[in-house]
């Protein structure tokens, strides 16, 4: 990998005197990116080399060229809208991102000013009330760009296609009718939280990926760096704040299951919902929480292993699972909160 890199930093002319590869992060990213903390002249930077065929499901994470220089420019409003957003160091002025083929791979590489904290994925009611401002803070900043690279679209559409891939693989598979019904359930709800969540009236607006390990704190608590850039696209406002209510209720970790209503609720008020959910769209909300933690691509793709495995208890102690998570989640919103 460092060769790689030495490769890569070429162009920017950097790394010549001395090059440290430092940490390599995000091992287990599902988009088959490459992401390394480096050291150029003692100087960090995050770098990042971004696969052109990046999405294992293609519903959601492909990006064009066109799509990422816009994602780019979108980080630069930003930064210069006073979001502690990453910055980028760019090849020269007109020229952000490089191209750069490396065993058989086309990566498009970006270079970004490194961001020194930590991340907290404990969730306390504190720290669910500081996010809950800056969230909404980035939002409204957010909703004065506008793009038209990017596409509108509602995380909907991916849940409905999730539900025909896990379909059409349990048509070809060989479980007996019972199994078959418990999945088959499964799906109906899912179809009726879809049905629920459905509005002619989206609010789109641009951003990115706010989740606890996409955020830079310091010592004090205090947010000094929001690192996602590849995930900036239309979306609506409330779906994005049912993926936020998600991850910012869990109390002992990204991967675990204890939730709490009470820090999910401090959140909620904090970002001041109430400017956009009225009383007959809490139900939407608990809806959009529930499609977010329970037909999710790690949901998709380990239902299509068990499927391809043919395990019949591995599937029933699988929806079991989802079940018991989703009848948690939709235990997030108060009915009190308008």
């Amino acid at each position: 990998m460092y060769s790689l890199i030495k490769k890569a930093l070429q162009p920017y002319s950097i790394g010549n005197e001395s090059l440290t590869l430092e940490k390599t992060l995000h091992t287990e990213s599902w988009n088959g990116d490459l992401h390394f903390k480096i050291l150029a002249d003692d100087k960090a930077f995050s770098a990042r080399f971004i696969k052109h065929n990046r999405s294992p499901n293609h519903v959601f994470g492909e990006i064009s060229n066109d799509c990422l220089l816009e994602q780019i420019n979108f980080c630069r409003f930003l930064s210069e809208n006073q979001i502690p957003f990453m910055r980028i160091f760019p090849v020269s002025e007109n020229k952000p991102f490089t191209i750069i083929e490396w065993d058989n791979v086309m990566y498009r590489f970006v270079l970004f000013e490194w961001i020194e904290g930590q991340h907290i994925t404990n969730c306390t009611t504190d720290i669910a009330v500081k996010f809950g401002k800056i969230a909404r803070e980035m939002h409204d900043i957010s909703s004065l760009y506008t793009s038209t690279v990017f596409t509108k679209k509602s995380h909907l559409e991916g849940y409905s296609k999730f539900i025909n891939m896990i379909r059409q693989k349990l048509q070809i598979s060989e479980l007996s009718n019972d199994y078959v019904l418990l999945l088959e359930d499964y799906l109906k709800e899912t179809e009726k939280h879809i049905k629920t969540a459905t509005t002619d009236k989206l609010d789109f607006i641009i951003q990115s990926d706010l989740n606890p390990l996409n955020i830079i704190w310091d010592n004090n608590e205090k947010v000094v760096g929001i690192v996602d850039f590849e995930s900036i696209d239309y979306y609506d406002r409330i779906e994005s704040l049912a993926w936020l209510v998600k991850w910012y209720s869990r109390t002992n970790g990204l991967y675990s299951n204890e939730i709490s209503p009470i820090v999910a609720n401090a959140f909620l008020s904090s970002y001041n919902a109430s400017d956009y959910l009225y009383e007959d769209e809490l139900d939407r909300l608990s809806s959009l929480i529930w499609l977010s933690g329970c037909i999710n691509w790690n949901f998709v793709k380990k239902t299509i292993g068990i499927l391809e495995s043919k395990n019949k208890n591995l599937l029933i102690n699988h929806i079991l699972t989802y079940k018991e998570r989703g009848e948690k989640l939709l235990t997030l919103v108060s009915k009190n909160l308008i």
